[in-house]
């Protein structure tokens, strides 16, 4: 059988294929998890690892992936999660090619006596928006050359991309969420605010009519006592008048009961208007209360 290794151009059209499976898969991803299912799927056929973590920093959020023994975990960490190794290659961007493994890396995934003289790789790309800090654990087994970066490259260029895309129009949901349940604050505000106005106006227009009402009452009570107290008050300028044309007997005789009679109406008018008045009064500060 043809050696597979010895054909170059039938190597790179099985790796472009794979690549291409791989590139299509992820397009069409919508979440994370589809992101995470692409790769275990085809991650396997484009390179050779036993351990594959990549951590998407990004502003204040870290996506770390992790792939191993057909297993993958992801999730959004602390900063604390992220490796000395990795920050270093974060600060410094050096390449990192090791034989010295750290226990935190291969805890939950691997034994140490698996493997067969590991060599740990150690990558961090600049991107716009982002830094992409890769780790891969290779061995005899699972063999891994500087010839494989050249894809590895590519592989972490499709993902970080779409984890862009994704993590970006999570933003604008929130953001979209945010502005939505403000406009709704806001509208509501708007409504009690309309409310609060509606109910001072309807206060102000039963008031403005309550005081129209007491003036008119007020109006009554005043024409009212005017008639009543004009036409006694009349009598008495009238004999008064007179008092001045007779004696002073006959003023006496004919004049002082009628005009002791009109002071006695007036009398009782002048109390009914101060009745009536003082009714009319209490029922006004009733109202208001």
């Amino acid at each position: 059988m043809q050696d597979i290794s010895s054909n170059t151009s039938q190597l790179y059209r099985i790796t472009y294929e794979a690549y291409s499976k791989f590139a299509n898969g992820i397009n069409r991803c919508s979440n994370l998890e589809e992101i995470a299912n692409v790769c275990k799927t085809n991650l396997k056929y484009l390179i050779n690892f036993r351990i594959l973590r990549m951590c998407i920093i990004r502003e204040k959020d870290n996506f770390i992936v992790e792939q191993f023994s057909g297993n993958i975990w992801y999730d959004f960490e602390s900063e604390t999660e992220i490796f000395p190794y990795e920050r270093d290659l974060k600060e410094t961007g050096i390449p990192l090619l090791t034989g010295s493994i750290p226990d935190k890396l291969l805890k939950n995934k691997i034994e140490r006596s698996e493997l067969f003289d590991p060599v740990l790789w150690g990558w961090a790309f600049d991107k716009t928006d982002s830094k992409v800090i890769v780790s891969l654990l290779a061995d005899q087994h699972m063999t891994f050359s500087v010839g494989d970066i050249d894809i590895l490259k590519l592989v972490v260029d499709c993902i970080q991309s779409k984890f862009n895309e994704i993590y970006l129009k999570k933003q604008l949901a929130i953001q979209n969420k945010n502005l939505t349940e403000a406009y709704e604050t806001i509208k509501l505000k708007n409504e009690q605010i309309e409310t609060i106005v509606k109910n001072q106006q309807q206060t102000i227009n039963k008031r403005t009519e309550s005081i129209a009402e007491k003036n008119k009452k007020l109006l009554h009570i005043s024409a009212l006592n005017a008639h009543n107290v004009r036409e006694p008050l009349s009598r008495i300028q009238g004999i008064v008048q007179l008092a001045e044309l007779v004696d002073t007997e006959t003023f006496k005789i004919e004049m002082m009961p009628k005009l002791e009679s009109t002071v006695n109406e007036l009398d009782v008018v002048l109390k009914e208007v101060v009745e009536m008045a003082s009714k009319e009064i209490v029922a006004l500060k009733a109202e208001e209360l």
